[in-house]
C-alpha cells in the first residue's frame, strides 16, 4: 500500500527560526526545526525525515510538496550534482549539500513519487504540513521546543536535524536572499501592493536601483527607458505609493517571454516584497499560456525554481549574439 504524505518547511526571516513538518493523518505526523535556518533547509529536511521514518515499511511513498526546488533537486538535479562531485553546472558547491547527500542516501532502494501542489490552495495534506512547519518555526522564535509529534509507527531512525548554517543578510545583488525572504511579524506584504499598471512605474527609481545591480550597472537612463517602453513592466508599491520593487517581461505573449531586471529596494528586503512581485508577475502571465519563459541569473536559481523555472533542457542548442 502506498504511503501518502505532504512535506513542507518554513523560516521566519529566512534565515531565522525555522521549522519542518510532514503529515499523513491525525495520528501520523512529525515536525521539528532549529533556532536558525532557511526555508529551503526546512523543506528539504521535512522530506528527509519522512523518508527516514518510513524506511522500515518497504512501502511506496507519494509525497505532496509545494516546493519545485525540492522536487527538482531530488528527481532532476541530484544525479548531475553527484557526477560533478556535488558541484553545480557553474562549478560552485551545491547549497545545503549535507542535506542533499542524506536525501540521496535515503532515496536508495525506495519507490518514491513526488507531486507538486500549489501552496495555500486548500490541499488538505499540504495545509496540514505547512501548519506544522510554521508552528515549529514559531516555537523556536518564542524559545520553545515544538511537539515532535507521534512520527511513523515503527520508525527506527531519529528525526532528521538540518545543519544550522548561518547566512548573511542579503547584499544588493543577492536576488535569492532578497526574493525568498519571508515577511517579519511586524512588517507583512499587506503593507505593499503589486501592480501591472505601466503608468505607475517610476523611471528614476528603476534606473537608480538597477545601477546598483551586477547586470545593469553600466546601463544608461536612455537605454533603460527604451527597454521599459518596449516591455511589460511590473512594480510593488508601499502604502504611500512609492515604488519598492520592479521587474519587466519582453514577450510576444504567445510563444516566448523573457523575465529580466528583477530588483527590490534594499530598504524593504526581508518583508516578502520580492515574493509579492514574483507571484504577481506569474499570475499576470498565466492567462497567456506562454510556451516558454526564460530568465538569466547568477545567484537565484533556487528562488526561481519555486515559481516553475528550471535549467535549460538542452543548453548546447542555445546561442547568443552580443550587441
Amino acid at each position: 500500500m502506498t504511503i501518502v504524505a505532504a512535506a513542507d518547511g518554513s523560516a521566519l526571516g529566512n534565515p531565522g527560526p525555522a521549522g519542518w513538518g510532514w503529515y499523513v493523518d491525525e495520528s501520523t505526523w512529525a515536525c521539528g526545526g532549529w533556532p536558525h535556518g532557511t526555508n529551503n533547509q526546512g523543506e528539504l529536511t521535512a522530506v528527509l525525515d519522512l523518508l527516514r521514518q518510513t524506511a522500515h515499511t518497504g512501502e511506496p511513498l507519494l509525497v505532496y510538496c509545494d516546493s519545485k526546488y525540492v522536487i527538482n533537486s531530488v528527481t532532476k538535479w541530484m544525479a548531475g550534482w553527484k557526477r560533478k562531485g556535488w558541484k553545480k553546472a557553474d562549478g560552485k558547491p551545491v547549497l545545503n549539500v549535507e542535506i542533499m547527500k542524506d536525501l540521496d542516501a535515503a532515496m536508495q532502494g525506495r519507490s518514491v513519487r513526488f507531486e507538486w501542489v500549489k501552496g495555500h490552495s486548500g490541499h488538505p495534506l499540504n495545509e496540514a504540513a505547512d501548519k506544522l512547519a510554521n508552528g515549529a518555526a514559531l516555537a523556536y522564535q518564542d524559545g520553545r521546543t515544538p511537539n515532535p509529534g507521534p512520527g511513523f509507527a515503527g520508525a527506527v531512525e531519529a528525526p532528521a536535524v538540518a545543519p544550522q548554517v548561518a547566512r548573511p543578510a542579503p547584499e544588493p545583488d543577492d536576488l535569492l536572499g532578497l526574493l525568498s525572504a519571508e515577511p517579519t511579524a511586524t512588517e507583512t506584504p499587506a503593507a505593499y501592493s503589486f501592480s501591472a499598471e505601466q503608468g505607475r512605474i517610476d523611471p528614476d527609481w528603476v534606473h537608480r536601483m538597477l545601477a546598483q545591480s551586477y547586470w545593469a550597472s553600466d546601463r544608461t537612463r536612455e537605454v533603460q527607458d527604451a527597454a521599459n517602453k518596449a516591455s511589460r513592466c511590473y512594480g510593488v508599491y508601499d502604502a504611500a505609493g512609492n515604488q519598492v520593487a520592479f521587474g519587466r517581461v519582453v514577450s510576444d505573449f504567445a510563444a516566448f517571454a523573457w523575465l529580466c531586471d528583477v530588483i527590490v529596494d534594499p530598504g524593504v528586503r526581508g518583508r516578502g516584497v520580492g515574493k509579492l512581485l514574483m507571484s504577481g508577475i506569474v499570475a499576470d502571465l498565466e492567462p497567456y499560456r506562454i510556451g516558454r519563459t526564460l530568465l538569466a541569473t547568477e545567484d537565484a536559481h533556487e528562488l526561481y525554481a519555486k515559481y516553475g523555472w528550471e535549467p535549460l533542457p538542452a543548453p548546447e542548442r542555445w546561442m547568443v549574439r552580443q550587441g
